[in-house]
C-alpha cells in the first residue's frame, strides 16, 4: 500500500506543472476556456457599461476611452480557444481605433484622470475621421461575430455582436451633433439605457 501511495505522490508531482501550465492557459487574464452564459453576460455588461461611462466625457476624450473599455472586455476571454473569434473582434476596434487616437493625438492638451485611468486627447478637428474609423471597425467587428457557424458558440457571439451594435448606435447618436464637452454625471435615461439590453439592441437596429 505504501508503495502504490509513493507511486502516485510521485505522478502526481511529475504531472502538476504541466497542469497548472494548461490551467494557466485556459484561464488567460481571467477568462474561461469554454463559452458560458456568466463570461458572456460580463463581456457584454463591460462593453455596454464602461462605453456608456465614455460617453459622458468631453468629445476629444471618448475614443481614447472607447479604447481602453474595448481593451478591458478583450482580456476577459483572452487565451480562450472557444471565444478566440471573439476576442479577435475585441481586440480590432482596440487596435483600429487605438491607431487613429494615436495618429491625432493632440500633444498639447493634458490627459484626463477618472480613478485610476486616464485618457488622451485628439486634435481639434479630426473627431468626424476618428469617428467614422470607430463606427467601421465596430460595425465590422459586429458583422465577423454574427457570421459565427459553431452551434455553441452561436448565442454567445450573437449576444456579444449585439453590445456591440448597441454601442455603434450609442456613438453615432451621441456623436451626430459636435459639442464641446458633455456632462460628466449621466441622466437617469442614460443609466437605464446602460442596464435595458433589450432597448439598445432596438435602437441600434432604428439606425
Amino acid at each position: 500500500m505504501r508503495v502504490l501511495i509513493s507511486v502516485l505522490v510521485i505522478f502526481l508531482c511529475l504531472n502538476a506543472p504541466s497542469a497548472i501550465a494548461r490551467n494557466f492557459i485556459a484561464a488567460g487574464d481571467g477568462s474561461s476556456n469554454t463559452v458560458n452564459q456568466r463570461t458572456t453576460r460580463e463581456v457584454v455588461r463591460t462593453l455596454e457599461h464602461e462605453v456608456g461611462l465614455c460617453l459622458q466625457l468631453f468629445d476629444a476624450y471618448r475614443f481614447d476611452c472607447i479604447v481602453k473599455s474595448y481593451n478591458i472586455a478583450a482580456r476577459l476571454i483572452k487565451g480562450s480557444i472557444d471565444y478566440l473569434p471573439a476576442y479577435e473582434a475585441l481586440n480590432s476596434v482596440e487596435q483600429r481605433v487605438g491607431a487613429m487616437v494615436a495618429a491625432n493625438a493632440d500633444p498639447t492638451a493634458t490627459r484626463l484622470r477618472r480613478g485610476i485611468m486616464s485618457y488622451g486627447a485628439i486634435k481639434p478637428g479630426t473627431q468626424g475621421a476618428v469617428k467614422r474609423e470607430t463606427l467601421r471597425a465596430m460595425e465590422e467587428a459586429r458583422a465577423s461575430l454574427l457570421r459565427a457557424t459553431g452551434p455553441l458558440q452561436k448565442p454567445h457571439f450573437k449576444d456579444i455582436a449585439d453590445a456591440i451594435g448597441a454601442n455603434y448606435a450609442r456613438i453615432r447618436a451621441a456623436l451626430a451633433v459636435p459639442r464641446r464637452g458633455a456632462p460628466l454625471i449621466p441622466s437617469l435615461a442614460e443609466c437605464r439605457d446602460h442596464i435595458i439590453h433589450h432597448g439598445l439592441k432596438t435602437a441600434a437596429q432604428r439606425i
